[in-house]
């Protein structure tokens, strides 16, 4: 791509101080933007706040996404990433291609993983005196996963994410200003007293930077045209090795002890807490009906123009027709087929959906169409400023007939260059050398390291989780939820990640974010489709339903609020104009800028607590006073009121789960 991205992995950031203005820069420690430090010989500035986590390799040399070298003479950059990257040799009106495969895309983290601020959360009361014994382990300068719990200075503390060997233990103004929340005082030696039957203690576990699930990858430099000889046919992406079952982590589960729920009693406290997740009591039904999927035996049968159609895909095939789509993409990976798309569509009824209230299914429709598309030309698209159709014959794997029809040595609009990335540049099926992996290890590792364990291969080597399809899906824990919300189990697409490029997934996976609700934030249909209605918060933060807030739903994080739009969002902006010209979509008057929007906070009418995590309160009628219970959270979890029956995986994982490794059990949640 000759866009510049920025990376910010969900689930592993968090906003914290970062290191010393112009020191040498290390691994694990936390930078902020604008934070400059010496490597390898040169002055480098951090473009955006983010930790350097150990093993991932993220330094300023290697990630032009997170640092830019600086100089005497250059002022230091803000956060936001810079435009269009020239390249490094300028292309000739009709480039051949090389031997190599057609580039596909460079990951940044894209929509969603932008990390927001850990709220400050005042602790409930609990029944646990103010000066408890010192039980938990000692902190040592380690490495420390989110959830962890030490004792330091006389006080227990317990890691709200990812905290590494430099985050100390400490005092702080606002709870996301470091890793480590104060849990209280202890005393070591100590006797914390059983609490009676008269309190009903209601305690949470610290909140924990909120992370929305899609991370997507994009190229980072245009296709360079080369000298070479006439071009070759592109290897075709070979299947990944026949994945094993490996060394992944095993989920058991004891006994249930005497006096633990029945499932209908789970059942009925997952309804209770229904009610409770949203600003009405509907919240929930909403949410699994934007998430509700057609079999894939019914998918799979989709074919243009079949009057068997379900009535979403009939609607696209009404607005975009076969041709249509071939002008609107004349360069798009030949991977990216009608079909395909007919058939992402069709797996989830709720895009382009009916309507039963009034509203006009197919003016939506032709918006949700443009939305996406728009987004796809940042996401996926070539962007080079020279790309003619005679240029664009020499990439086998981008050669569609229509660039037959169209005159050669006319330069092909950006807009019209969406899609021609189909997986991330310099990776291909099967190659293993862990890129994008957060894959159990042992005792510490994440929760999502278990429930979307990486596959592995023949050789036992991890898969990668490398950019796929329109939106250049990454990392095992969104190809672990995507493919629950498509199976209901994750490992489907974990142990096959390359069905996101070479199957209908490959616009499945776009389809998926754009129905997706990430609380705070809605999906995006709903704000396409009026669903999202702005309350007071809402109005006060800017917040309105438009183009702009697309994007603040996709990389808000990054490309908004700053006053004015930056690059990035300038593309999709003009992009958007052009695709709605082009269906016929009226957007007069409608907000397409999101640089003076504050973002989608809590309180927002979208804003729910969907995810569920362990309940630490007591209950006197329980053996040891355990609550047998989860609570909702605003932060992601593997479990969700989305999905029917987490609950009860909830508690049951909490209360009963182990995890077998080596072997082992090395987590045990029956102690």
């Amino acid at each position: 791509m000759s866009k510049l991205r920025t990376r910010s992995a969900a689930l592993i950031l968090a906003l914290s101080i970062g290191s010393a203005f112009g020191a040498t820069w290390q691994e694990g420690s936390t930078y902020t933007a604008g934070t400059q430090v010496d490597y390898q010989g040169k002055t480098y500035v951090a473009l955006v706040t983010h930790t350097a986590y150990v093993g991932a390799n993220w330094n300023p040399a290697s990630t032009p996404t997170l640092w830019s070298v600086t100089t005497s003479s250059t002022p230091a950059p803000t956060a936001a990433p810079s435009a269009t990257p020239t390249p490094t040799s300028a292309p000739t009106a009709t480039p051949k291609a090389s031997a190599t495969p057609a580039p596909t895309a460079t990951p940044t983290t894209s929509p969603s993983a932008a990390p927001t601020v850990a709220p400050t959360v005042t602790p409930v009361a609990t029944a646990t005196p103010a000066t408890s014994s010192c039980a938990a382990p000692s902190w040592t300068a380690s490495v420390y996963s989110a959830g962890s719990v030490v004792s330091y200075n006389g006080h227990t503390w317990k890691a709200q994410w990812y905290a590494a060997a430099s985050d100390m233990p400490k005092q702080v103004t606002n709870s996301w200003e470091s890793p480590w929340l104060d849990q209280g005082t202890c005393a070591a030696g100590g006797v914390t007293p059983a609490p009676t039957a008269t309190v009903t203690p209601t305690a949470t576990p610290t909140i924990k930077p909120t992370a929305t699930p899609i991370v997507t990858a994009a190229p980072t430099a245009s296709p360079v045209a080369t000298a070479s000889p006439a071009a070759t046919a592109t290897p075709a992406a070979t299947a990944s090795p026949a994945p094993v079952s490996g060394n992944k982590p095993q989920i058991i589960y004891a006994a249930a002890p005497a006096g633990y729920p029945s499932d209908a009693q789970l059942t009925s406290s997952e309804n209770a807490l229904m009610s409770q997740a949203g600003t009405d009591t509907q919240a929930i039904a909403r949410i699994r009906a934007a998430l509700r999927v057609l079999p894939d035996t019914q998918v799979e049968a989709v074919t243009p123009g079949n009057p068997a159609n379900p009535d979403n895909v009939k609607r696209v095939e009404r607005i975009i027709s076969v041709s249509k789509f071939d002008s609107l993409f004349p360069v798009r990976n030949v991977a990216y087929s009608y079909t395909n798309l007919l058939r992402a569509v069709a797996k989830f009824p709720a895009y382009c959906d009916n309507y039963t209230d009034g509203r006009n299914a197919d003016q939506i429709c032709a918006k949700l169409l443009a939305t996406s598309f728009a987004h796809f030309t940042q996401e996926t698209g070539a962007s080079w400023s020279t790309l003619t159709p005679a240029g664009a014959k020499a990439y086998p794997a981008n050669y569609n007939p229509i660039l037959d029809t169209m005159e050669q040595n006319t330069v092909i609009p950006t807009w019209n260059q969406a899609l021609w990335y189909l997986r991330e540049m310099g990776y291909n099926e099967g190659s293993a050398i862990g890129a994008y992996q957060d894959c159990f290890t042992g005792a510490g590792s994440s929760i999502f390291s278990i429930f979307y364990a990486c596959g592995q291969n023949a050789q036992g080597k991890n898969l990668d989780y490398f950019g796929r399809g329109s939106k250049q899906l990454s990392y095992n824990y969104n190809y672990g939820p995507f493919s629950k919300s498509l199976y209901g189990d994750a490992s489907v697409l974990l142990d096959n990640p390359g069905k996101v490029a070479d199957t209908w997934l490959n616009f499945a996976s776009a389809v998926w974010f754009a129905v997706y609700p990430q609380s705070p934030k809605p999906p995006m249909t709903w704000v396409v489709d009026g669903t999202w209605v702005p309350n007071a918060v809402d109005i006060a933060n800017n917040m309105q339903p438009g183009f702009g807030s697309t994007i603040n739903i996709i990389n808000g994080g990054i490309e908004c609020g700053g006053g004015s739009d930056v690059q990035q969002a300038k593309n999709r902006i003009a992009a958007y104009k052009q695709f709605t010209t082009a269906l016929g979509v009226d957007i007069t008057g409608e907000q397409l800028s999101c640089a003076t929007q504050r973002g989608f906070q809590p309180g927002s009418a979208a804003a729910t607590k969907t995810y569920l995590d362990k309940s630490w309160g007591y209950n006197a009628n329980n053996p040891g006073g355990v609550s047998w219970a989860c609570q909702l959270v605003d932060y992601q979890m593997p479990f969700s009121l989305a999905t029917p029956g987490d609950y009860k995986a909830c508690v049951d994982y909490m209360f009963r789960g182990q995890v077998k490794f080596n072997g082992q059990i090395v987590i045990d949640n029956a102690k």
